[in-house]
């Protein structure tokens, strides 16, 4: 009877050991896992930062050659018209003295 209750006692410790041994285990795991979720979080959040600082990059460079190209075209624009007016203006002078002093 001695035995069957050494015995008893012996499997009851086993089974303890077990369900220690399969908790730490699961704690292990799940630490293990949380970290690879926080890893990939953070990896998931750099590269969206990364690819999104690329495209804000992009975009204000296309405006930025955008708007270079309005200037440049404007700027264009106002000698073309200054010129035009300098070949004129001697032609107009002339004709207005001719108007007011006859």
């Amino acid at each position: 009877m001695e035995d069957i209750i050494k015995m008893i006692m012996s499997i009851d410790q086993k089974a303890s050991d077990i369900i220690k041994d399969t908790k730490e285990h699961v704690e292990l795991k799940e630490a293990e896992i949380k970290k690879e979720i926080e890893d990939m979080r953070v990896e998931i959040t750099d590269k969206t930062k990364r690819e999104s600082k690329e495209l804000y990059d992009s975009v204000i460079k296309e405006a930025e050659d955008n708007a270079k190209k309005v200037h440049d075209e404007t700027e264009s624009d106002c000698m073309d018209i200054e010129n035009n007016f300098l070949k004129i203006k001697e032609k107009m002078e002339s004709q207005l003295f001719t108007k007011v002093f006859g």
